[in-house]
């Protein structure tokens, strides 16, 4: 049985002047040990596997899962075992409630998210889970991240949108999620001949045709099926692929480029750069094991899935 936790970890420590949320990644391992924050806690998975200890209770989680953890619960990632060393990722954000002001009246009264924010002994147990299947999130926390990193002019207000858009979407797909079943067929077959020929030249006419639809009517099924365009979803297949490359293998830049589809090199460039805030080489440097310290956390600044979003 885990140790419940005697270590808080105070965002007055970590909060910039001005801000109400702290965003970092990292890999999990055993040397943090179990704690509770003075703030709310929402995670990303963003890779591998491995197990969460909420209070007394040890969760299994994934890559795609997403826990929000009302102020004062006792937490800590741990991977499967100590020799699955940085294979198993998490992008963390901690923030004040004040962090949504902006967004008057959210979440609604009677919500499991505004019971999660404000009320979390109404809830039937200490945490809020939702799993993203379709990657929709993936883009959210990761610009979060790149931008909290960053500090370009004006990214206390973006950071802070972006909590407030990332909130709204969990809000609503725990309110009216749709269920796998329920995804039109014709979008799943779509979705599955993505997969397979994502690294080729292949445009929405073709897959059409392949699920036996009318261009116009599969932009509309796989836009509200998963939420985002096919556009969307090809580049984000994509660079993803070309990031797990760029981390596992000795390819050059090149060679990951045009193993995921894409030639014009002048153009992967500026997409790999505009999309995930680094160049390939930058990505690469990034992967090292040594630690880059930003605001007395550690932080890993590779990141092995990003966002994607259309040109």
């Amino acid at each position: 049985m885990q140790t419940l936790a005697s270590e808080v970890f105070n965002s007055e420590k970590r909060f910039r002047p001005g801000m109400n949320i702290f965003v970092n990644r990292a890999y999990e391992a055993f040397s943090i040990p179990q704690h509770t924050h003075d703030a709310i806690e929402i995670s990303y998975v963003t890779e591998g596997v491995g197990y969460q200890f909420i209070n007394d209770t040890v969760v299994p989680v994934k890559r795609g899962d997403i826990y929000l953890l009302p102020v004062g619960t006792s937490h800590v990632y741990r991977p499967p075992s100590p020799d699955k060393v940085r294979s198993f990722a998490i992008i963390n954000c901690v923030f004040r409630p004040e962090a949504l002001n902006a967004a008057a009246n959210f979440p609604p009264p009677g919500s499991a998210l505004h019971d999660a924010l404000h009320e979390p002994s109404r809830l039937q147990q200490p945490w809020l889970y939702h799993y993203d299947k379709e990657s929709k999130y993936t883009e959210l926390f990761h610009t979060m991240l790149s931008e909290y990193r960053l500090r370009l002019p004006g990214y206390e207000v973006i950071v802070h949108s972006l909590l407030t858009q990332t909130m709204a979407m969990l809000h609503r797909d725990m309110t009216i999620s749709l269920l796998p079943e329920k995804m039109n067929c014709k979008v799943q077959e779509a979705l599955h001949f993505i997969k397979r020929h994502f690294h080729e030249d292949i445009n929405l006419k073709q897959v059409a045709e392949h699920a036996f639809l009318s261009v116009s009517h599969l932009q509309r099924l796989f836009k509200q099926n998963t939420g985002t365009s096919f556009t969307c979803y090809v580049q984000n297949l994509r660079i993803q692929k070309c990031c797990a490359l760029l981390k596992s293998t000795t390819m050059t830049v090149q060679q990951t480029a045009g193993a995921v589809g894409y030639q014009d090199m002048k153009f992967f460039h500026t997409l790999f750069r505009q999309k995930t805030g680094m160049t390939p080489q930058e990505y690469r440097k990034y992967d090292d094991p040594a630690a880059v310290r930003c605001d007395g956390s550690l932080l890993h600044m590779d990141e092995d899935e990003i966002g994607i979003s259309e040109k």
